[in-house]
């Protein structure tokens, strides 16, 4: 059997690569979320907040971020994203290396992760509020080789991951109703917040 060239290889990788790059996008389906739920506590007058933090090593580390509302007396939501990819999607084509001239790098995230925290809050309306969520995370996972030959990255095998991530956390609302807290999340890490009261 006729084995392809390296510089056919090469240029065919080139043009799948360019067309994946100009085609996929990871961050529409996250500014149209993040929007909608924005739109919702507005229109029911919920207290909102935004929480920063830094991810735990063992899910990879990095900054995480979180917009959150409290909709009810005892029940919220919070979106949260953790900026954990090992390595961008965008870099990574989605097939396996077309040839044997290759280091396998092991399985990275080839994302980020995000999710939603459904939030509940049993103090109610009072100033000192501790709460307690309960979320799910999606990520990305890919195990990774790349070319001896072209250094791109290849998809060797792929795969998907929900992750339970769980979270506890001590609001304090003044009488000019801004909120401050803090609170840990088994995915987003350890973080601190502030936010404010919808008139």
């Amino acid at each position: 059997m006729d084995t392809i060239p390296i510089s056919a290889t090469k240029f065919i990788a080139g043009v799948r690569k360019t067309w994946a790059r100009k085609t996929t996008s990871n961050n529409w389906p996250i500014a149209i979320l993040t929007a909608t739920l924005t739109i919702t506590s507005l229109q029911v007058q919920a207290d909102s907040w935004v929480s920063a933090g830094n991810a735990p090593a063992s899910s990879g580390g990095g900054l995480s971020l979180a917009m959150s509302s409290k909709t009810s007396e005892k029940f919220g939501w919070g979106l949260g994203i953790v900026f954990n990819g090992e390595i961008a999607g965008n870099d990574v084509l989605d097939y396996p290396v077309p040839h044997n001239n290759y280091t396998n790098l092991g399985t990275k995230r080839t994302g980020n992760a995000i999710g939603l925290d459904a939030l509940w809050f049993p103090a109610g309306e009072s100033a000192w509020r501790p709460y307690a969520g309960l979320g799910l995370y999606y990520d990305k996972r890919a195990e990774i080789a790349q070319s001896n030959v072209t250094g791109w990255y290849y998809t060797q095998k792929g795969k998907s991951a929900l992750n339970m991530g769980g979270e506890l956390g001590l609001q304090y609302r003044t009488s000019s109703g801004a909120i401050w807290g803090m609170g840990c999340h088994t995915i987003r890490g350890g973080f601190l917040s502030v936010g404010w009261v919808m008139p």
